[in-house]
Order: C-alpha cells, then sequence, then structure tokens
C-alpha cells in the first residue's frame, strides 16, 4: 500500500509536468545519456530519489527532438551493448528554459496562493488525525479497509 500512496497526488507523486524543465537544466549543464538524466530527475526535491518512469522520460526526450530543443547522437565511445545516446540542448532549449521560468513563476504564486487558502480554512482547527503520519488520514491514502 505504502507503493501506492507514494503516486498519490495528494502526496506529490504525479509531477510529470516538471521533467521537461528539469532536462532542460541537466543538458544546459553538459550533453548526458538518458540513463543519467532519469537518475538526476529522481535526485531533485520533487522526487524525492524516487525516479521517473523511464519510458515516460524517453518519451519527452523524444517529443523534445522533435521540436528542436534538443539534438541527440550515437555516443561513440558506449562500451554498451546496446548504442546509447546523448542528447544535448539546443539554442531553442536555451529559449524554452526563458519561458520555463516565467511559467514556473506563475506556478509558484499560484501554489502559495493555494496553500494559503488551506491553511486560512483550517484554522486553529486541524483536521482529525493531525498527529498521525502524513497521508494516512486523506481517503485516497488510507490504509487498506479504512478508506
Amino acid at each position: 500500500m505504502a507503493e501506492e500512496n507514494a503516486k498519490c497526488a495528494c502526496q506529490g507523486g504525479t509531477l510529470t509536468r516538471f521533467i521537461q524543465p528539469i532536462l532542460l537544466f541537466s543538458l544546459a549543464e553538459s550533453p548526458d545519456h538518458g540513463y543519467d538524466l532519469v537518475q538526476k530527475i529522481a535526485k531533485t526535491d520533487l522526487w524525492k530519489d524516487a525516479p521517473p518512469d523511464a519510458a515516460g522520460v524517453y518519451r519527452v526526450l523524444r517529443d523534445m527532438e522533435k521540436r528542436g530543443l534538443i539534438t541527440s547522437y550515437i555516443d561513440p565511445d558506449s562500451k554498451a551493448a546496446r548504442e546509447k545516446r546523448v542528447f544535448r540542448i539546443t539554442d531553442e532549449g536555451l529559449a524554452c528554459m526563458g519561458n520555463w521560468v516565467e511559467t514556473l513563476e506563475i506556478y509558484r504564486r499560484g501554489i502559495d496562493q493555494v496553500i494559503g487558502s488551506l491553511r486560512r480554512a483550517l484554522g486553529d482547527h486541524p483536521p482529525a488525525g493531525a498527529d498521525a503520519p502524513a497521508g494516512s488520514g486523506c481517503c485516497c491514502c488510507a490504509p487498506a479497509g479504512e478508506a
């Protein structure tokens, strides 16, 4: 059941929309292989050391390449049995990073507004079971048989 709880939206488990900006800043730092990019995403606070679905990341990378945000090439130094692709950011990708900064600033203001509204709604009356572990009292994260 713990694995199911980790994927619940109220636990922050559905943040896939943030994969693209993480890929962009990672590739702005240096070209990299897809596997290493998946590991970098997992190390961000948004993923809490839980790697995203690798197939999903590769889909995003292919889409970004089609849109001209990144390019890729086969790593000539790869010793792996299967050819490894190296991804690199383009000028269009750098411009897209600027758009992401603006978009994320807007998201942050919206998130701050929602947090403030949630805190005001809670007032001085914490929800039932507030002393329980995070997520344990939520209808979508309750232990089996309690929801």
